[in-house]
């Protein structure tokens, strides 16, 4: 037996804007997962430059172009997209989250997890940024480093260190409501270095570590 769903991704680039739709099938015996391309279409960027907004009404006529030719390719109409950002204002910094175990066996829950980030998440940051991801890099357990999944050991305090991104928040504002005019909703905002590290970069390449250069027509970014 086999469950679907659709998925669908907006990428606003400097010089295109690409739609993309999916249907994400998991085989409930084995829960092997595998995704069909249905839908894609690009448009040529207006109202873009170097990753941000620059005008919202000539954005929004380049969405619509793109997400209604990838619709009709897929005989599905978007409800909600992942949207990528990209652009000189993207930053991010290592941080540091700790919290005691709640549980009251100390088995560590995936609840204590939640609130280990959220921890790490707490960072003095201008009212002009947000974060926009939170990546766990390792997690400690009493003081045991090198733990990459925590949940069902046993433990007092749980440490976590974490890489989050940020952005600017009117750019991430200007972006949802370009998506908005077009009639649909975020469900994500991606760091296009992130997604395109996502995508093509092994678990053995991440492990022993690589850079990955993403050159786009009005902006580079590169992920470490």
């Amino acid at each position: 037996m086999t469950d679907s769903r659709i998925i669908s991704a907006i990428d606003i680039g400097s010089s295109k804007i690409t739609t993309l739709i999916g249907q994400v099938s998991v085989n409930a015996d084995s829960g092997d997962t595998s995704v069909n391309i249905v839908g894609v279409a690009t448009s040529e960027s207006k109202g873009v430059r170097k990753g941000q907004i620059v005008d919202i009404e000539e954005a929004v006529e380049t969405v619509v172009s793109s997400v209604e030719a990838a619709e009709r390719m897929a005989g599905y109409n978007l409800g909600k997209a992942y949207v990528s950002v990209g652009g000189a204002h993207i930053n991010s910094l290592n941080s540091r989250g700790v919290v005691a175990i709640s549980n009251p066996d100390s088995e560590i829950t995936a609840g204590d997890i939640s609130r280990v980030i959220e921890a790490a998440k707490a960072v003095s940051l201008p009212t002009s940024r947000e974060v926009i991801h939170v990546i766990p890099r390792e997690y400690t357990v009493d003081g045991e480093g090198g733990v990459k999944d925590p949940v069902g050991m046993t433990g007092v305090r749980l440490e976590v260190e974490t890489h989050l991104v940020s952005a600017s928040s009117p750019a991430i504002k200007n972006l949802v409501k370009t998506i908005g005019e077009v009639g649909v909703e975020v469900e994500e905002i991606v760091f296009s270095g992130l997604a395109a590290a996502e995508s093509v970069l092994t678990d053995t390449e991440k492990e022993l570590g690589c850079a990955l250069i993403d050159i786009g027509g009005g902006t580079t970014s590169v992920a470490v």
